[in-house]
């Protein structure tokens, strides 16, 4: 009997291919006697050393099969089925991810398949198991180049450019009051203390909330779309924009993209002259993104005087303009580092004769008034991405941290609307003819810190989730903190 195994081990012996990426497995024979083995103990009750006998088998089988899978990829690259290759090598991969060259041959036919991002991940995976790989780095420092100058800008949370994206989310507002503080010499008193559930006036639901979607037909164009309740922080009042929607269109060209928008806001509130009016606001806006290497940036202006129809129309008027820049750099494969200024400004015009105005504010002039509200964002954040991935090296789960420095402006009944800012509506409240006064920023109200924890999981192949928690810590000149909790998902094509 021990004569034949030594034949059958032999034999098998000579089947082993010199190039090397067809890999030979012996445990087929150390299967037999390994299960023997726990056999003969379970036979004489030592049942715990059975146990591990038949787990080592169960170990070997794994790698044994993980081997089968991957000399069943070679077989089909070489007989040119890329595709059905890269199945067997992703299902030998996830059996045993420390196989080397499994990781080398799937990793560079992601790489001749134009997946660059996948071939990244699991090229990078397989230098840490393997520093002093040789195989692995010609194509990888290929394929950084060729994704850089290929790839279009990323959306939050996404770890690649689809096809066609939707994502809903809500959020909730949780608010600690300070507790009975005067306003306007007495005139009123905030709440009692403690937490409260704060509401947010919004045309669908009550909440804060943002449905996008974006649509990408061929790299060269992308459309994306947003509906949204817009959370403008703990100080500024709810109706303030009940709802906001846009539609941007871009053109990706090489390292650069850009395009142009269309945003509508709507204002439904007593925040302006004390009585309630329901305005909208159409702006155009413009859009440029440039992406080299691992650092990209966007520009996002709607300009307030385009289109600005104070002037010409009659009654009230809602005026609304923004500006948003976005930096990101990749420090490192898995850590992105990003900067944040996200500019909004509000106006409410009465440019008519109106007596309730007059009245409303307490006898002042009742034609040409405007009040102004600005949420001025400055931020830094940090990003986590490879905390956990799939065994072909898609990011299944993220982290992201973020710190914001937020300014509130407001000029209530503004007596000159039509001055060239700054005059203490906008520009972080700047007031140039009240330098000499001692009140150079006169629109300026609060300051606050954001801070937040955003979690993004992929559930599916086209499904994700992401949570983010908030905590917006706002100065004495407020009169409460928030703590909040945003929930979304998603799918993508």
């Amino acid at each position: 009997m021990i004569k034949c195994k030594t034949f059958i081990v032999s034999a098998c012996a000579m089947l082993i291919i010199a190039t090397g990426t067809i890999i030979f497995s012996q445990e087929t024979i150390n299967d037999i006697i390994i299960n023997n083995r726990g056999v003969k103990y379970g036979e004489s009750n030592r049942l715990d050393e059975a146990i591990q006998e038949f787990d080592k088998a169960i170990n070997m089988r794994d790698k044994a099969t993980a081997k089968a899978y991957h000399n069943k990829g070679y077989a089909l690259e070489k007989k040119g089925d890329l595709p059905q290759a890269i199945k067997n090598y992703e299902e030998a991969w996830n059996r045993n991810p420390k196989q080397i060259v499994t990781g080398e041959r799937l990793g560079h036919a992601y790489y001749q398949t134009n997946d660059y991002e996948r071939a990244i991940a699991v090229g990078e995976a397989v230098l840490k198991v393997d520093p002093q790989n040789k195989n692995v780095p010609p194509w990888l420092a290929d394929a950084y180049k060729k994704r850089s100058t290929t790839a279009a800008i990323k959306p939050e949370g996404i770890e690649k450019q689809p096809v066609f994206l939707l994502s809903i989310d809500a959020m909730g507002r949780m608010g600690l009051f300070y507790g009975e503080k005067s306003h306007y010499g007495g005139l009123y008193y905030t709440s009692p203390h403690g937490f409260r559930y704060v509401p947010d006036d919004g045309l669908i639901v009550s909440v804060p909330y943002t449905i996008f979607m974006r649509i990408a037909p061929v790299p060269l164009f992308t459309m994306e779309f947003t509906v949204e309740n817009p959370w403008l922080g703990a100080l500024n009042p709810s109706g303030l924009v009940v709802q906001d929607e846009k539609g941007e269109f871009l053109f990706n060209i090489k390292n650069v993209s850009f395009g142009a928008g269309l945003m509508v806001n709507h204002y439904n509130s007593r925040s302006a002259f004390y009585r309630r009016y329901n305005l909208t606001d159409y702006k155009v806006g413009f859009i440029f993104g440039y992406k080299k290497d691992k650092a990209e940036a966007k520009i996002t202006w709607y300009p307030r005087m385009l289109i600005m129809d104070a002037r010409s129309s009659t009654g009230k008027t809602l005026d609304v303009g923004s500006l948003r820049i976005d930096y990101s750099y990749e420090a490192f494969p898995s850590i992105r580092v990003h900067a944040l200024f996200y500019f909004r400004d509000y106006y409410v015009f009465c440019h008519s004769m109106d007596w309730r105005v007059f009245y409303g504010t307490f006898y002042r002039k009742y034609q040409n008034l405007a009040s102004y509200w600005g949420l001025y964002d400055m931020g830094l954040g940090i990003t986590f991405n490879d905390l956990a991935k799939h065994a072909d090296g898609t990011e299944l789960f993220s982290v992201t941290f973020e710190w914001l420095e937020r300014f509130y402006l407001r000029d209530l009944n503004n007596g000159h609307p039509y001055t060239l800012a700054p005059n203490g509506q906008g520009w972080f409240g700047l007031n140039i003819g009240k330098f000499a006064k001692g009140k150079p920023f006169s629109g300026f109200r609060a300051l606050s810190q954001v801070l937040s924890l955003r979690f993004d999981e992929k559930i599916a192949r086209n499904f994700f989730m992401y949570q983010k928690l908030i905590a917006e810590l706002a100065d004495q000149n407020s009169e409460h903190h928030e703590f909040n909790l945003q929930v979304g998902m998603g799918i993508k094509f």
